[in-house]
Formats: C-alpha cells, sequence, structure tokens
C-alpha cells in the first residue's frame, strides 16, 4: 500500500469476475485511497479521532473508532493502544491501518501507544497516518524524498475509490444538511415569529412562580405534546409558554427522558416549531431536545444542525455539549436513554454532569474508549488492501 501509484491498466476498482448483483470490492491500494475510503466506511465524522481499520487476509473485518475527546477522557494513550489491539485481535484480525485525524500533540500519542502495543503483541500494521487538512504524515515512514517533514499533500477526487463507492450506494457522514433539515430549524416567516416574540415578552413580565409550581408547568409542556399528536399547536401564546417552561431543567429533562423511537416524530415536529419561532434566548432548551429526538428518529443531519443551534445561543449549554458528544462517539440512541435516565438532575437549577459523560455504556464486548463504527453491515465485502 504504501506510495501513490496507481496501475493506469486498471479501471476504478480493477474488479475479479463476480455475480452482476454484486459489485467488486473497493480496492485500496495507497494512502489517498484510505484516506477517500473512510469517510464511506465509518459513520462518524473524520475530525479529531482515531481510526482502525481491522484486516484479515487482506479483507477490511471491521472498523474501531475512537474520538479524540472521549479517548483522552476515558483512557491513557497506553491503555487505548491496549485497548485497540485487544478488540482487533478478538475479532480475529491479523493487521490494522490506522488513521488519526487532528494536531500531532493529541493524535500522537494515541498512535504510537497502539503501534507499541501491536508490535509488542504481533499484530502487523500496514500503515499509520496522522491527517491534518490535505496533508498527511506517516508513523511508519521515515524517508524524507517519500515523506517529507512538511506532510504530503493529498487529494482524495485522485482516488478512484469515491466513484467506487458511489456505485455501491455508499454516501459520505460528512454530506451537507438535507433541505428538510434547513427547514426545520429556518427562523418562522416574521409575521408568525414577531407574535411569539410578543407573546413571550407578556410572559416573561408576569410575576414568576416558585419552584413548587415546577410539576405544573411540566403538566402543561406534556399535555401540549399529547395535543400536538392530534393537531398542531401553533398558537402563539402557547409556544411562548412552552419555551418558557423549559428554561426550568426539570420541566426539561422530564421532556427529555419520555423521547423514544416511538415518539421521536412528534417531538421533532414541536421543537423543530418551537426552534423555528422562539427568539434566540429561548432556543437553548428546545434546540437540545430536537436533537435528542432526531436522534431517536435516525436523522443525525438534523440532530448534528440543532445541536449547533444550542450551543450558538448559548455556548457551553450542557445538554447540547452531551449530544454533541454522543454524536462525535457515535453513541447508539437506544443505548443513551436509560442511562440519562439515571443522570437527570435533582434540583431546579442545575445541569446534567458533563464530566460523568465518560460513564456512558458501550457496547456489549465493546474496546473502553473505542466504538465498532460501520457505513456497511458487512464491510468484509466491500474493500480489500491491494
Amino acid at each position: 500500500m504504501p506510495g501513490e501509484q496507481h496501475d493506469p491498466s486498471s479501471g476504478p476498482d480493477d474488479p475479479a469476475p463476480t455475480s452482476s448483483s454484486t459489485p467488486a470490492p473497493l480496492r485500496l491500494r495507497s494512502p489517498t485511497d484510505l484516506l477517500a475510503a473512510l469517510p464511506y466506511l465509518v459513520n462518524q465524522p473524520l475530525d479529531d479521532a482515531v481510526v482502525a481499520l481491522v484486516l484479515r487476509q487482506d479483507s477490511v473485518l471491521g472498523v474501531l473508532y475512537g474520538g479524540l475527546d472521549h479517548l483522552d477522557h476515558v483512557l491513557t494513550p497506553d491503555r487505548s493502544g491496549r485497548a485497540a489491539v485487544d478488540a482487533a485481535l478478538a475479532e480475529d484480525g491479523s493487521a490494522l491501518l490506522v488513521a488519526g485525524f487532528g494536531h500531532s500533540a493529541r493524535v500522537t500519542p494515541h498512535v504510537r501507544a497502539l503501534l507499541s502495543e501491536a508490535r509488542a503483541r504481533g499484530l502487523l500494521v500496514l500503515e499509520a497516518l496522522r491527517v491534518n487538512g490535505d496533508r498527511y504524515w506517516s508513523y511508519l515512514c521515515h524517508d524524507p524524498d517519500c515523506c517529507p517533514a512538511e506532510g504530503r499533500r493529498f487529494d482524495v477526487n485522485a482516488s478512484p475509490v469515491p466513484a467506487g463507492a458511489v456505485v455501491r450506494g455508499l454516501v459520505p457522514v460528512g454530506r451537507p444538511p438535507s433541505t428538510r433539515t434547513g427547514f426545520l430549524l429556518e427562523p418562522a416567516p416574521g409575521p408568525s415569529r414577531a407574535a411569539v416574540a410578543d407573546a413571550v415578552a407578556a410572559e416573561e413580565a408576569a410575576p414568576q412562580e416558585g419552584a413548587r409550581h415546577v410539576e405544573g408547568r411540566t403538566a402543561e409542556v406534556l399535555e401540549t405534546l399529547a395535543e400536538e399528536a392530534l393537531r398542531r399547536v401553533t398558537d402563539p401564546a402557547v409556544l411562548a409558554r412552552l419555551g418558557v417552561h423549559l428554561t426550568r431543567v426539570r420541566v426539561r429533562d422530564a421532556v427529555w427522558t419520555r423521547i423514544t423511537p416511538e415518539s421521536a416524530k412528534l417531538h421533532v415536529r414541536l421543537w423543530s416549531r418551537l426552534v423555528r419561532h422562539l427568539p434566540e434566548h429561548l432556543l437553548p432548551a428546545p434546540a437540545a431536545l430536537l436533537a435528542v429526538a432526531a436522534w431517536q428518529h435516525e436523522d443525525l443531519d438534523l440532530a448534528r444542525a440543532a445541536v449547533d443551534v444550542a450551543l450558538e445561543a448559548e455556548p457551553g449549554y450542557a445538554m447540547a455539549v452531551l449530544m454533541g458528544r454522543a454524536l462525535k462517539v457515535g453513541l447508539p440512541a437506544s443505548r443513551w436513554r436509560g442511562f440519562l435516565a439515571a443522570r437527570v438532575t435533582d434540583g431546579d437549577g442545575g445541569e446534567p454532569d458533563t464530566e460523568r459523560a465518560h460513564e456512558w455504556p458501550r457496547r456489549p464486548s465493546e474496546p473502553p474508549g473505542w466504538f465498532r463504527s460501520a457505513q456497511s453491515p458487512t464491510p468484509t465485502a466491500s474493500c480489500v488492501i491491494t
């Protein structure tokens, strides 16, 4: 795989004879091919992360993904490398391809530890790269003619891999948000939004109730959700009250823990309407709730965009921070709900403890700090190393 030469006589994938219904596997012949393939093989964003393709007999068995925020929070680099090698050997892997994305100070300790552990345990590493922007550096190549100190520039569009991935119906994770996502977050037309803003001002000017009335506020929010199931809730006064009620953390959390895959579509509908109509200072809670609902609904574009809206309105808003971390490390929505239910606040002014995000449960047999991550349920059939 080292080097950047492609056989000019070969087609995009140089396919061997296969059945007409089964595309030939993607073939990775160079570091650029590897970097071009990863957005199609990994279902998490490739920034501030380390990815390892687990190989056996030149075929990809699976993908290990470690977000650097998560790895740094959960593990020392030595333990990180050991956990990744444990997982690769448990899958009967015989080799790895490794790529770390980000600045050297963060990526290198984890990659070096992985390389050291793999060498000690007889697991071959065919290539290990660090990528930053449009350049990569190899941890295994020390020839300045091949791998200069300033890094080697690459262009994934020069690789045949993206065309081959499209043939297989694979889509890169980093695609632009859909038109639907933009509509669900775009501010509503002036008059309707202004009517809600006026109602918010009146609601906030009214005498504020004490904490003993939180239960009443929660009940009103849940009743409005039930009404939304029957008809669209559009009354500006009702939307304004919902926005103000959700500033109470206990009210918001009562909604948060009730979002399920079955109810997610209903929540997406109502909270996206609030996001489109409310003034900016009330956006963090409904936007974060929208992110959770979109995630449960498996609309990751909308979930990420909603997290951005919440954090733009209030940087550091803890619920959005947690949701952003969950999306970044690829935590399954089904695993997060029970964890969050046990972590909601016990007062009416606190926030979830973002420092305990490392306690999120992993999938069974998952290496600590790492997540198995692949776009294809059978990556063995999709990619080979030549």
